[in-house]
């Protein structure tokens, strides 16, 4: 690897004009360190998610409105709850395959694009087998995990139909990251639009069919979690045409995956069970109208993550087309221009967004519902900076590393969150959930600083270059 950025190694010719490689290559020693804003390029690909994303947000958020308004706080906290299981569960049926496959799939584009295909059908067949196993325990271990862990027997049927649809997500997130690795971020986000519009239609099918006669909490769970299924049968078909996935050395691609995973699928996990652990804990020490008013403020202050999570999807690809250090800090100050956008964005959003809790009924406009969406809308702040410094650790060969961040994060929650919500209802659940993120964000940024602060090269990116 050369150790200047005059000397930095293009990327291929297709992305010389616009792409992550021009933007190191292009800036000049004067301009070096400064605060920067991202190519077009950069700014159309997050735009094309950002916009799926925001798709599916507004669909979730209208969902959770004519459940709270309509079949009340308590249906809204079985929602919530399943959501939440359904999230975690998807990554632990991930076992971190999809980070693999986009991070070791991306690198194979430039130069060896037929190792894509063959990481890609490694990839699928991993996640098709843990998507049924988690199926089928699931299904069978329902109702133990309703009696025990949540002390509510009556969640038992819900958490079955969840685990029908982990495994249909399960198959959709790979064809989703075989879409990212080649960049064909339009493709995806249709795909995905498509999958939500099927919930909307689905749900306002129960709830204008004879005054609502048919809707019940167990249709609609059915309906919302079998969606992704066209979805994935459309998008097989794409990835099919775009990738041609080869079952060529099968067993040595699936085994590159496996080992490569093996960091980031703790880092995820931890990292998911940490955004969801307030649900759940309320779910544990309260009652289900808390676990629903709790979500419609958490749903309404979140909102915003869909930036960061478009943000993810589109750096992931392209921070791993990087060949060198300087290109790496030149990408890494073009993407934090994002935080600024979202600082804005939370300012305008906590200033009038609250009114919409009343939307959801009367019994979501209290006094503590409010404060706990105002508190929320503050942990979003720190997601842009954890994402972006989380991908690019993960570039740097450093999961584990962000494996034991999160794993801390997940060990004071444990500690504390059975304090907050038992005393201090939700609003302790969202004060401990602030405190968790600022603590995680903190600790990447001293991590990253020591990694590339003052350096012109990295061992992981030679040994890359090398490979």
């Amino acid at each position: 690897m050369r150790s200047s950025e005059s000397e930095v190694v293009p990327l291929r010719e297709e992305h010389t004009e616009n792409g992550p490689g021009s933007e190191a290559a292009a800036a000049s020693p004067a301009r070096k360190g400064r605060f920067r804003l991202p190519s077009f390029r950069s700014l159309m690909d997050f735009g094309i998610v950002l916009g799926g994303t925001a798709f599916a947000t507004a669909t979730g958020f209208i969902l959770k409105v004519f459940i709270g308004r309509h079949l009340g706080p308590d249906a809204l906290g079985v929602f919530a709850l399943c959501y939440a299981v359904f999230t975690v569960m998807s990554i632990v049926a991930d076992v971190g395959i999809r980070f693999s496959m986009v991070n070791l799939g991306a690198r194979c584009v430039q130069d060896r694009a037929e190792r894509v295909g063959e990481f890609v059908a490694a990839g699928l067949l991993v996640k098709l087998a843990a998507g049924a196993t988690v199926l089928l325990l699931g299904w069978l271990l329902a109702p133990l995990v309703a009696s025990t862990v949540f002390h509510k027997p009556e969640l038992s049927p819900f958490l079955q139909i969840t685990s029908v649809g982990i495994f249909l997500w399960s198959l959709w997130d790979g064809l989703e990251g075989a879409l990212h690795i080649r960049q064909r971020f339009s493709g995806a986000s249709a795909l995905r639009i498509l999958m939500d519009a099927g919930r909307l239609a689905a749900f306002f099918a129960l709830f204008f069919y004879r005054d609502g006669l048919l809707l019940t909490m167990d249709r609609f769970m059915w309906l919302y979690f079998l969606c992704p299924g066209l979805s994935v049968a459309v998008g097989a078909l794409v990835v099919w045409a775009v990738l041609r996935p080869a079952a060529a050395d099968l067993a040595a691609h699936t085994r590159e995956l496996v080992v490569f995973s093996r960091g980031i699928f703790f880092y995820r996990s931890c990292t998911m069970l940490l955004l969801f652990m307030d649900s759940l804990m309320l779910t544990r020490y309260g009652a289900l109208e808390q676990v629903g008013q709790f979500e419609a403020a958490k749903g309404l202050a979140y909102a915003l993550l869909l930036v960061s999570e478009s943000l993810g999807m589109v750096l992931l690809p392209k921070v791993n087309q990087l060949q060198s250090l300087p290109e790496l800090k030149d990408m890494l100050r073009r993407m934090m221009a994002y935080l600024a956008i979202l600082s804005v964005a939370a300012v305008v959003w906590l200033s009038f967004a609250g009114h919409f809790l009343v939307f959801f009924g009367p019994k979501f406009t209290l006094p503590q519902v409010v404060s706990t969406f105002q508190i929320l809308v503050v942990a979003t702040l720190f997601t842009i900076p954890s994402t972006i410094m989380g991908t690019v650790l993960m570039s740097l060969h450093k999961p584990g590393v962000l494996g034991r961040i999160a794993a801390l994060q997940v060990v004071l929650g444990l500690l504390v969150y059975p304090f907050s919500c038992t005393y201090a209802g939700i609003m302790g659940a969202a004060i401990t959930g602030v405190s968790l993120q600022f603590v995680g964000a903190l600790s990447m940024a001293v991590v990253l600083r020591s990694e590339v602060s003052g350096k012109e090269s990295h061992p992981a990116m030679e040994r890359d270059a090398e490979h």
